[in-house]
């Protein structure tokens, strides 16, 4: 249902696809809508009473959800330096992927390693997405941004949704992701560091609780 609705709105005279990058972008975006109680009241209600969905409930939802964000965030950096590196450089000598997995668990999160498991031999994301499972993290990054200073005031808005559409979905991957994201927002919401682009952490940060 997400793909269709982007592709009833691109305005390219054939199907053009987002990079991986912009495409997970989108994704994240939506998600703010499904816990924003303001977008919930408008069809959330209960399936005999047609009670709207309690703004407390949905405030307890979304207090649940951050528990421990902290974690989560420190799990998704490790699960995409795991991906970077076995996609990455590789050395003349048969990797140790198990010396790896562990000492980049030691790294980037609070826990060791246990011995005698082998989770990353179940991870569908490093074939799926080969060196790309970090684009979950980074367009969260600047879904947060996008969500504080472009919808969070009036997400149902026409202003809004005007401008998510006209300046981020419609083009597709016709135009250039770091001009869409600059025209759409401004230009803090990206820097260039080293050949890459950088997005700004405050935003996710800050709507993780962090």
């Amino acid at each position: 249902m997400d793909h269709l609705f982007h592709y009833l709105i691109t305005s390219t005279l054939k199907l053009s696809f987002m990079n991986l990058d912009m495409l997970f972008i989108r994704f994240s975006l939506e998600r703010y809508y499904a816990w924003d109680y303001r977008f919930l009241q408008k069809f959330a209600k209960h399936y005999s009473t047609g009670e709207v969905i309690p703004k407390e409930l949905v405030d307890n939802m979304n207090r649940a959800r951050n528990m421990f964000s902290a974690i989560e965030l420190q799990r998704q950096i490790f699960y995409s330096a795991v991906d970077l590196t076995l996609f990455g450089e590789q050395p003349d000598a048969p990797m140790d992927t198990i010396a790896l997995v562990a000492d980049l668990k030691r790294k980037y999160t609070n826990w060791n390693h246990v011995e005698g498991t082998h989770w990353y031999t179940r991870f569908s994301h490093l074939i799926n997405y080969g060196a790309g499972y970090y684009s979950y993290l980074y367009a969260k990054c600047f879904a947060a941004t996008i969500w504080e200073k472009v919808c969070d005031e009036d997400p149902l808005s026409l202003s809004t949704g005007s401008a998510i559409r006209s300046k981020l979905l419609q083009h597709g991957g016709a135009k250039d992701p770091s001009h869409l994201l600059r025209d759409l927002v401004d230009h803090s919401i990206l820097r260039s560091l080293d050949g890459g682009v950088v997005p700004d952490t405050r935003s996710l940060c800050k709507a993780m609780g962090l």
